[in-house]
């Protein structure tokens, strides 16, 4: 089966995704696989990223900063992207705000889907406070393997399926990277990744939930990235980890850029697939 990223099929279809949105009223309501509904002021943080219907998730870390994955805004103009915040819906309500610029970590690496991390600066600032919130920032380092943290999006149900148009919520137990790489690959899951699943699989994020939040405790600990299927057993699903690059995260905010390398592909690294 070929690795997916969380991010929605194909952007150049956005078209068809528009229209597959409009058929989300008969999803099942475990959507983002065995999830539920989040409730209103549950996630503030919580954004869609369209291009410019809704490709991914990110999250709010500041008035004018959004965090998400890089695959998300891969290739992507500022002028490509709109952010919707404070709504449960991708396409209406809220905020819809324009991006001015678009910095992907320098170090990204989309054959192994490493370093899979971008920020948005916005055009203008966020109401903050009117259903609109940041979630603080796992500090430097931070690296958990216990605990049960939230995803949430507006991902598909199933593997290859439509987006839902409500925002839901999904909890997964974190796993350690030891563990993960019996799963992947030792060589597939680096440093700069969390994972999080069951064994038995059933809960997980989905193609439209990629660059969205992974929450621990009140603390956004990941970015959602990749996985092979969606809630497939004996595969946890796989988060860029926020502690791992929050010194560039910080630098790049203070604009006060760091000096990044281009690591080589690790072998055996998963190749993108479909768009999720």
């Amino acid at each position: 089966m070929r690795t997916r990223l969380r991010n929605t099929v194909v952007v150049l279809v956005a078209t068809l995704l528009a229209a597959a949105a409009a058929l989300t009223a008969a999803a099942p309501a475990n959507a983002v696989v065995g999830g539920r509904a989040l409730a209103p002021g549950q996630a503030p943080y919580l954004v869609s990223i369209g291009r410019p219907t809704h490709v991914c998730g990110g999250t709010v870390i500041g008035a004018t900063w959004i965090l998400t994955a890089a695959h998300c805004v891969d290739g992507a103009a500022p002028t490509d992207l709109r952010v919707r915040a404070g709504t449960l819906t991708h396409a209406s309500g809220g905020v819809l705000v324009g991006v001015a610029e678009v910095l992907p970590h320098g170090s990204c690496n989309a054959s192994a889907i490493d370093y899979d991390l971008a920020l948005l600066r916005l055009a203008k600032a966020l109401p903050l406070g009117a259903g609109i919130a940041t979630v603080p920032l796992a500090a430097n380092g931070n690296d958990p393997s216990t605990g049960t943290a939230r995803v949430s999006g507006w991902g598909a149900t199933t593997s290859g399926g439509p987006l839902v148009a409500a925002a839901r919520v999904v909890p997964v137990p974190l796993i350690s990277r030891a563990k993960c790489r019996t799963e992947y690959g030792a060589t597939v899951i680096t440093d700069r990744m969390l994972c999080a699943g069951e064994d038995a699989g059933g809960k997980d994020a989905c193609q439209g939930d990629g660059g969205g939040p992974l929450v621990l405790a009140g603390v956004l600990v990941g970015i959602s990235s990749w996985g092979r299927g969606c809630g497939q057993a004996g595969y946890a699903g796989v988060s860029t980890r926020v502690g791992a690059l929050r010194s560039w995260i910080d630098a790049e905010r203070a604009g006060t850029r760091l000096a990044v390398s281009r690591p080589a592909p690790a072998g055996g690294a998963p190749a993108p697939g479909t768009a999720g």
